[in-house]
């Protein structure tokens, strides 16, 4: 069931094909919804999923890979079945609507072990016409309002974003930073990466994506594919290193 937190009035700025509009005085609300969420919702969120598969997928995809349609799949797949998830385990869905109409989201796991203290923020979102007005600023003020303790993975470019929500710097995964507000255990329902691509539908889109190309176009787009995501973990174990100097 969905719950109005906040509502707000504000101007925002909408860019669309190069222009900026701005929408005065639009009425933004805040909705959190435990799961399993109801099919419009589901729907919604999964439009704005297609739309941002390389920024919200932990890998970043390139659409010009052979294989883009897997992933894609694998993430659908993967947001799907956390929004369709019933007990025990737990995960929130916080929503942000502009005039009754759904600007973005932030995905939440929730500790197995029952505790109300602790969040893993899974995935977020914001429709790119909507970027820049401060939707999900607004996401994580209500959810870090309610959890002393949360975890969250982004790239190195957004770390002082989330810093400024109090987040720190904790460790490197696939790539990314692993950021920590308190002292979370990190004890949520996820699935894991080996779970995800061998899902029926996944391997089924794979199938049909590799039937696509020659062995060696997908040999040399894995490579290519490798050496970005190689030198991604390299700058964010840089990084990281820095970071521990400035937080002593």
């Amino acid at each position: 069931m969905g719950i109005v937190t906040q509502k707000h009035r504000v101007s925002l700025k909408s860019h669309i094909n190069g222009y900026t509009e701005m929408i005065c005085q639009s009425s933004v609300k805040i909705k959190r919804d435990s799961t399993p969420v109801d099919a419009e919702r589901r729907e919604d969120v999964l439009d704005l999923v297609a739309q941002n598969v390389t920024a919200l997928s932990m890998i970043h995809p390139p659409v010009d890979h052979p294989r883009f349609g897997a992933y894609c799949a694998a993430l659908h797949m993967e947001i799907y079945s956390y929004l369709d998830m019933d007990g025990p385990h737990r995960m929130e869905l916080v929503t942000v609507y502009v005039d009754g109409v759904m600007a973005g989201f932030t995905l939440c796991g929730l500790p197995l072990n029952g505790t109300l203290s602790e969040c893993g923020i899974y995935y977020t979102a914001v429709k790119k016409e909507l970027r820049g007005n401060g939707l999900m600023s607004l996401m994580m003020k209500d959810i870090i309002e309610r959890y002393t303790s949360a975890a969250l993975s982004c790239d190195v470019a957004l770390v002082p974003l989330y810093e400024r929500f109090g987040f720190r710097c904790k460790s490197v995964r696939l790539g990314q930073i692993v950021m920590f507000l308190g002292n979370p255990v990190e004890d949520t329902p996820i699935w894991s990466t080996h779970e995800i691509m061998n899902h029926p539908s996944v391997v089924a889109q794979r199938l049909k994506d590799e039937a696509k190309s020659s062995a060696y176009e997908l040999g040399r787009a894995d490579r290519a594919f490798a050496k970005r995501m190689k030198a991604a973990e390299d700058n964010a174990k840089r990084f990281l290193q820095i970071s521990k100097v400035r937080y002593r």
